[in-house]
């Protein structure tokens, strides 16, 4: 499966990432254009998009809608998405103006916007910010940057970031993951579907509110999750954060170190024959 985050933007235009389920970016894209977007949709072709931004103005009055409250008692703030017209005339609101036909290019190219039920063939609305605070089960460290907290959870989930050129293709590669979790059936979607609900990757969200994650004294040093730990693949440069012992594909740089170990002495060797990995064949 196949989902396509799309980070709005108004002078910049719109940054693009598709992801499958190797996690790896297999396509981008930077400063799209709306009159362009069909196209790359269509080229792209992916099971599902996930867009940073509202499909329409409120419904209920006010000046946020109902998913972004209930976001709030989550101690996930948000732009309020007003329910007044008129307040499309304000140079902030611009965003939001742009991010409405973004969902209108992705309705005419077949992704109508999702309310309820699968995702598959939708157009959904989600928010990095809070996919990232889901993701980590924390809200991020006080004073972190917020690109650094969104890449860092990325590459806890096994997303590869090296490609990742910029803060806003962080976002569209938050937003395509948000998309693959909601396309496996882990999605939850507070609020009022008529006036758009804001897809989160998870079936249920823990007791609100989130706390927030505790940020190391050391910059150089990864940041720490909840649930989550430092893979011990044995490579110093390694900014990995898994639920396991290894991020996915790194158990293989344990090995390899413990191989060159190994061929000086016995711990190494010891180590190898307890997991079950096979030696080097000079001591085999």
């Amino acid at each position: 499966m196949r989902a396509l985050g799309i980070d709005v933007g108004v002078r910049k235009g719109l940054d693009l990432v598709l992801l499958d389920g190797s996690l790896q970016p297999l396509e981008q894209r930077r400063r799209v254009t709306i009159d362009d977007l069909a196209a790359e949709i269509d080229a792209l072709a992916p099971d599902a998009i996930a867009i940073d931004g509202p499909p329409s103005w409120g419904k209920t009055g006010g000046r946020s809608r109902r998913t972004e409250q209930e976001l709030r008692r989550f101690g996930i703030g948000s732009y309020g998405t007003p329910s007044d017209p008129a307040r499309g005339d304000h140079p902030f609101f611009s965003w939001m103006v742009v991010s409405f036909r973004v969902f209108e290019v992705a309705a005419r190219s077949g992704f109508p916007r999702y309310a309820t039920g699968s995702v598959r063939g939708t157009a959904m609305e989600v928010f990095p910010h809070a996919s990232a605070v889901v993701l980590a089960g924390a809200l991020p460290p006080a004073g972190s940057p917020k690109h650094v907290f969104r890449r860092a959870v990325l590459s806890a989930r096994g997303v590869r970031t090296a490609e990742l050129q910029s803060a806003d293709q962080v976002d569209a590669a938050l937003a395509a993951l948000t998309g693959l979790f909601a396309l496996h059936g882990e999605r939850f979607a507070p609020g009022d579907p008529k006036e758009g609900v804001i897809v989160l990757p998870a079936r249920t969200l823990p007791p609100p509110p989130y706390r927030r994650a505790v940020a190391p004294p050391n910059p150089e040093y990864q940041l720490h999750l909840p649930g989550l730990s430092p893979c011990v693949c044995g490579d110093p440069g390694c900014a990995s954060l898994t639920a396991s012992e290894f991020a996915p594909g790194h158990a293989t740089k344990r090995k390899a170190l413990l191989w060159a170990i190994a061929r000086e002495g016995d711990a190494a060797e010891a180590e190898l024959r307890r997991r079950g990995w096979e030696l080097p064949a000079e001591l085999r």
